[in-house]
């Protein structure tokens, strides 16, 4: 395990610093109606102490005749339709604006300019973090040279950047908490403080977006494989934040499930899709394929021999592998083409751990395989940029056009966003021209 220095710590907050410049120079937000409870339910925490979005429902549902992202609930009130740990985690950064607009008084103007330009910085900001951590992490497998590359392709040759630090989406959370668990099991001693630390965020991880418990699960394996009885410590730790959260689903919908359920958006009808199909269509389709955005992640099944190549992480490596595997088949069977959102959203969770998979392929490659390694990494980073400034929506209308139910639209190589969103002009600096001019 390569042992960190002081140079370390001061490339990490470079790295900070770099992430938190490039993923806010584009001046604007985006995202879908699946982040805008996130955006402005901190408002509703601090000045008026509910997690209930009534006092603030009319800027939340932003003047929509289709809020789908509120919903009512048994005793009369509204609330997200999403998991609140994401609002949750980033409230404290909106304590001095809450203060300000309860004392210039709380209009939806006002709202709805401070909630874009703080939904903005949090995720940029919580992302920026993310790699900074992550560089760490990979230092403890990596030199150096290997593990600044492998974290510039983190930060910029994948979702993290167009989908995770754009917008305040539950994967920008579970890609920090899946980092921060990581930090915390990828050691030579797992201490009492380390199992504890590290189940509470896969806890979270679970608690912030469901499909991710696959990978609280994976983790927890691997614990108990490593600590046998003492998981029990780690079990414990992820416990709480998935208490708190049914006990949330139930106060709010007076169902496990919560707004999901209550709004029937998980249904039969969701996993119709044909299982192999989506499996090609995530991993390939150049609409949404993880290998046409981010192209270097092929050298993980290419060399999939190396992954295994570290034995002192070979049960983590495969716990995590297993857990990617479940997710891809969970995803298989939906609607894969997740909306409207650029790249691969679904699978943005999963990044940090193909990311610290990759860390022993990267090692063993020689200089040919390297080099088209970077230029893998160097489109990846194109096409991210692509997304970040030039991204307007208009290859939505294509990919998720509603006469096209067989999904085939995905799969014409005209049709990747990458190409139609390249096209476009750049999109104005709108979050930049928002902040010079307050309401």
């Amino acid at each position: 395990m390569a042992k960190l220095r002081n140079l370390d710590v001061q490339i990490a907050l470079v790295l900070i610093l770099l992430a938190l410049f490039v993923y806010n120079v584009n001046f604007r937000l985006f995202g879908a109606g699946d982040t805008i409870s996130a955006r402005f339910l901190p408002f509703a925490l601090w000045n008026h102490g509910t997690l209930h979005l009534d006092p603030i429902r009319e800027v939340t549902a932003q003047r929509s005749p289709d809020p789908y992202w509120i919903q009512p609930t048994p005793d009369g009130h509204w609330a997200s339709l999403y998991p609140v740990v994401t609002p949750l985690l980033v409230a404290p950064l909106y304590l001095p604006a809450a203060l300000w607009v309860r004392w210039r008084g709380e209009t939806y103007e006002r709202l709805t300019w401070l909630g874009n330009i703080l939904e903005k910085l949090s995720s940029s900001g919580m992302m920026a973090v993310a790699v900074g951590w992550m560089y760490l992490l990979l230092r403890r497998r990596l030199p150096q040279p290997d593990a600044t590359l492998l974290i510039l392709a983190f930060a910029f040759g994948t979702n993290t950047w167009v989908t995770s630090s754009q917008s305040l989406w539950q994967h920008g959370t579970a890609e920090l908490l899946a980092v921060g668990t990581l930090w915390f099991l990828d050691r030579e001693e797992l201490s009492t403080g380390s199992l504890l630390a590290a189940g509470a965020l896969a806890g979270l991880m679970a608690a912030n977006r469901p499909p991710d418990l696959l990978f609280t699960v994976a983790f927890g394996v691997y614990v108990l494989i490593r600590a046998r009885w003492r998981a029990l410590w780690f079990a414990a730790a992820a416990a709480v934040p998935g208490l708190l959260a049914i006990a949330y689903n139930l106060a709010m919908f007076r169902n496990v499930g919560g707004g999901y359920v209550a709004a029937g958006a998980i249904e039969a009808s969701f996993f119709s899709h044909q299982v192999l199909l989506g499996l090609a269509g995530m991993l390939v389709s150049p609409g949404r394929g993880l290998f046409v955005y981010s192209p270097f992640f092929l050298f993980l099944p290419l060399f999939v021999h190396r992954v295994w190549a570290d034995r002192s992480r070979r049960t983590l490596t495969l716990c995590l592998a297993a857990g990617v595997l479940l997710q891809l088949l969970l995803y298989a069977p939906t609607d894969w083409r997740a909306g409207s959102s650029y790249g691969y959203r679904f699978l943005t969770d999963m990044v940090p751990v193909l990311i610290w998979m990759l860390a022993p392929v990267l090692a063993s490659l020689g200089r040919p395989a390297r080099a088209v390694f970077v230029a893998c990494c160097l489109f990846a980073v194109y096409a991210q940029a692509v997304g970040a400034f030039r991204y307007s929506g208009v290859s939505e209308l294509v990919i998720n056009d509603p006469a096209d139910t067989g999904m085939r639209n995905v799969w014409k190589v005209g049709n990747s966003p990458i190409l139609i969103e390249a096209r476009q002009p750049r999109a104005p600096f709108t979050l930049l021209h928002d902040a010079l001019h307050p309401p």
